[in-house]
């Protein structure tokens, strides 16, 4: 059995197969500096600030609904027609809406372009898939998937303090579990043959030659 975790569609199945096939099938994980971790502790800010408040206070297209779950822990059964993969993993926010379905939201400090919105749907359809075929628990409905994004519009300094000022934007995404399931058969077709290559534009292939 594959476990797969729903950041790796984005952060290395699309940058770096070889990558990926390391992790998940030889168990040999990407080095940990490639990447700030400020970043995650930005995240984590960020997520602790929208606790309570009502999806509509953080962005007015959304839906209504009290925000009451916080990076919340998922794993699934089998994945139709890729019965050697499943899901494992964790969600930024997960709020009840108010027709009793839920709303999964992924939080990104970034200024994505449509090409990257389009590479987090497989990671939205993987919470989706996981929260409504749990291995344990109550399945529950997930209706409303997407991102919303972060970045800074301004830095002022405030008594002694740096304030940065941001704008959030949402960014949906549309359900095509179709798509989702085509694109978990290829994983397995591709973790069931030879190690890929790497990928010249791999930021994580790159750090590690530079410590070498």
């Amino acid at each position: 059995m594959y476990k797969l975790s729903p950041s790796d569609f984005k952060y290395l199945w699309v940058d770096c197969k070889n990558c990926f096939y390391r992790k998940v099938k030889l168990e040999i994980p990407p080095p940990s500096g490639a990447f700030p971790a400020i970043f995650g502790r930005m995240n984590s800010l960020l997520q602790n600030s929208v606790m309570g408040l009502n999806l509509q206070d953080i962005h007015p297209e959304l839906p209504s609904g009290i925000v009451t779950i916080q990076e919340g822990f998922l794993k699934s059964t089998p994945v139709p027609g890729s019965e050697d993969c499943f899901i494992s993993g964790r969600f930024d926010i997960l709020t009840r809406l108010d027709d009793d379905t839920y709303s999964v939201i992924d939080f990104k400090i970034t200024d994505p372009s449509e090409e990257q919105i389009r590479k987090f749907s497989s990671q939205l359809h993987a919470y989706k898939f996981a929260l409504e075929h749990p291995t344990e628990g109550t399945p529950i409905k997930v209706s409303k998937m997407g991102l919303i994004s972060v970045t800074p519009d301004k830095i002022e300094h405030v008594n002694g303090n740096l304030v940065f000022t941001a704008s959030p934007k949402w960014h949906p995404i549309e359900e095509d579990m179709d798509s989702f399931y085509k694109l978990i058969k290829e994983i397995s077709t591709v973790l069931n043959g030879d190690l890929p290559d790497s990928s010249e534009n791999c930021a994580y292939c790159k750090y590690s030659q530079a410590v070498k």
